[in-house]
């Protein structure tokens, strides 16, 4: 059994390469010190690094008197004096505050790799690091010479884990601490990995914790893939087109436009070989011209009747997307709600109003597909049928989720949502315009009263302030 020696409190130092960072409130720990004593000893090693007040120490001597021992002292990290706490740094604070002046200890020789390996080690089993401290900690192993299979094997955590663990370095340090004191969870971490690019991870990073994580989620996805479709379209054009940063209307004439809304493969057109082709690329969609062979003014007008075609085609496709995207964040959340009895009056009262609004709604049908699927159940995809049995029993364990889900199948859907078409006589074209829903609205206050929090783009499609429902389709 090892020796253990009382130590004075001066003499112990906290470890500076400690995962954990803060200790946290140490004051119920203290007021049972003081009553009981220590109960279990520190483990700390020989030496200890230069604290911060010992720097401004020697360095304010060394301002007065430059002599060559002060610079030397000034410089010196390590000191043999005092001892670094391995194990043990809540109750040194501890202690500290409960007026110890020492402490049981156990003095350990380790090389720097054991001292980090086990402070890593004895936090991991107590639960007590943040999941930055964690990352920190594992690649502090890393860093001194460990492997990502000895640093499993040491921790008990999977290769992939730690390997997760430390990717989330790259992530920005402030964005991430403020997120976890949002309490961002290990799977919101994990959602990040379904974006590639480290900027993109960033801003998301910014909604973990809020409404607005999941609705950013799916856009951040939906734009790296749009991001690849260009990418692949610009370099299928490079091949017979040349790319220019302004139009010359003069000379050039609008011909197509490749935009994520169609994601429609380049066909090369059959006069490539004898006609001029240029590409412009705006935002989420690239505009091909070719060499004018009409009339000046008719290029024009049969450009700008295209151009405008494509914007409208544009527009009801990213609304179809977004709509699309608003239907599952509500989806997302009747599937992972935990009922309370309490909420049975607002289920109630929800699941009456369904019922009643079905004789005046054309499209009102029980999606079972949707039904099973949030119950865990399972459905015959070819015909929909239903196991009526399994329903019941699922039903009667819990009356209020059965309920719910039962009435939302029939009420929601992935083409609700706040807009319409209207033709517009200027432009001869239908065009996308704001349009009030009264039953979305009813939906969404239901959902709000059982606590579902709306997005901010959930919220500009209900007010009609998204940018979609912008009345301007001239502009370039």
């Amino acid at each position: 059994m090892a020796e253990i020696t009382y130590i004075e409190v001066t003499k112990l130092y906290p470890h500076p390469d400690n995962p954990r960072k803060d200790v946290g409130d140490v004051s119920e720990l203290a007021d049972s010190i003081k009553a009981v004593g220590i109960l279990q000893n520190l483990t700390v090693v020989p030496g200890h690094r230069i604290t911060d007040e010992e720097w401004e120490t020697y360095s304010a001597q060394y301002r007065r008197n430059p002599t060559e021992e002060n610079r030397v002292r000034l410089n010196q990290k390590w000191f043999d004096s005092g001892y670094t706490v391995i194990i043990g740094h809540r109750r040194l604070a501890a202690a500290k505050k409960a007026g110890l002046t020492e402490l049981p200890c156990v003095v350990a020789e380790m090389t720097k790799q054991e001292q980090v390996g086990t402070m890593l080690l004895e936090n991991i089993q107590r639960s007590d690091l943040t999941v930055y401290e964690q990352a920190q900690g594992f690649q502090m192993m890393l860093n001194l010479g460990e492997t990502v299979d000895t640093v499993a094997q040491k921790t008990g955590f999977s290769q992939s884990t730690v390997r997760r663990r430390v990717k989330l370095l790259e992530l920005d340090k402030d964005k991430f601490k403020k997120s976890e004191a949002r309490g961002a969870t290990l799977q919101d971490y994990m959602e990040l990995d379904k974006i590639t690019d480290q900027a993109l991870k960033n801003q998301v990073l910014d909604a973990i914790g809020t409404a607005n994580f999941q609705q950013q989620l799916k856009s951040a996805i939906e734009k790296e893939k749009n991001a690849a479709y260009i990418s692949g379209v610009v370099k299928t054009l490079e091949t017979f087109a040349v790319r220019i940063e302004t139009v010359d209307y003069d000379t050039m004439s609008y011909q197509k436009c490749y935009g994520v809304w169609n994601k429609e493969e380049v066909q090369r057109p059959e006069d490539a070989g004898t006609v001029k082709y240029y590409f412009r690329v705006r935002n989420n969609q690239i505009d091909l011209y070719h060499e004018k062979m009409k009339s000046a003014e008719d290029e024009a007008i049969a450009a700008e009747q295209k151009r405008l075609k494509d914007e409208v085609k544009r527009r009801e496709s990213e609304m179809a997307s977004v709509t699309k995207q608003c239907y599952e964040l509500r989806l997302d959340f009747i599937r992972d709600i935990s009922c309370k009895k309490r909420q049975l009056p607002e289920i109630a009262a929800f699941t009456g109003y369904a019922m009643l609004s079905m004789d005046d709604r054309w499209d009102a049908d029980i999606d079972y597909a949707v039904l099973f699927d949030l119950l865990g159940l399972p459905i015959t995809k070819e015909d929909e049928n239903i196991d009526i049995s399994a329903y019941r029993q699922m039903v009667r364990e819990n009356p209020e989720y059965g309920l719910l889900c039962t009435a939302y199948a029939g009420f929601d859907d992935s083409g609700k949502g706040y807009s319409k078409s209207r033709w517009n006589v200027k432009t001869q074209l239908y065009e996308i315009v704001h349009d009030d829903n009264n039953e979305l609205d009813l939906l969404y206050d239901f959902l709000i009263s059982i606590g579902y929090e709306m997005s901010d783009v959930e919220k500009q499609l209900q007010d009609g302030t998204h940018p979609l429902f912008d009345a301007n389709l001239g502009g370039q």
